[in-house]
């Protein structure tokens, strides 16, 4: 004799294991890409310099401090960034250094929630094409995986067809997209679990 009740129960089941399929499978690749990483619980909070997420902003300000007094670091335009040369090792010619420019962000505090940073060649100039950002996307996104090694980058697309690449290791998101100076390749740092209230 036919259990209807156990029936019914395995039909419910099924077809609420098919509504999540549906749905997870509607859902973006960056989307089921941020649940992903999130859920494994891992934290990676390095940013630069010895600079973490969650560090107070005052750090930064003495880290930088270090690394001006060593020559490494200097003030950026208009004292909005902090600025680092990235030097082409491979020749004599100054036009492939990179000028490296970065800045602690933090949302209604002083607690370090994430970095912004500029990618631009030092000899960039609106007539040389062999400069724009667009030659220099490839150099910035193999630099971002030697200093944060895990998840490649994966292209992600808005509604109004900016292009975003973006690489997540955990909490962690790296977010690289191109100005449209042609100039620099600007890059987001965030912590995902701050920007979506995630709890630990």
């Amino acid at each position: 004799m036919l259990n209807f009740m156990s029936i019914k129960n395995n039909l419910n089941y099924i077809s609420a294991l098919l509504i999540v399929g549906l749905l997870f499978s509607c859902q973006s690749d960056y989307t089921k890409l941020v649940k992903t990483e999130l859920s494994k619980g891992i934290r990676k909070d390095t940013l630069l310099f010895d600079i973490k997420l969650g560090d107070h902003k005052k750090t930064f300000f003495d880290r930088c401090m270090e690394l001006n007094k060593k020559g490494l670091v200097t003030q950026g335009p208009s004292n909005k960034y902090a600025k680092y040369m990235l030097y082409d090792k491979n020749t004599t010619s100054k036009t492939n250094d990179i000028v490296l420019l970065f800045y602690p962000t933090n949302t209604n505090s002083s607690i370090i929630d994430g970095m912004d940073l500029k990618f631009y060649y030092s000899a960039w100039s609106p007539w040389n094409k062999k400069l724009y950002n667009n030659r220099l996307l490839t150099s910035v996104k193999d630099t971002l995986l030697k200093w944060f090694p895990g998840n490649d980058f994966i292209q992600v697309k808005l509604k109004n067809d900016e292009k975003f690449n973006i690489k997540i290791d955990g909490n962690r998101q790296i977010k690289v997209s191109l100005d449209k100076n042609t100039k620099d390749v600007n890059v987001l740092i965030e912590d995902l679990k701050k920007k979506y209230n995630v709890e630990d």
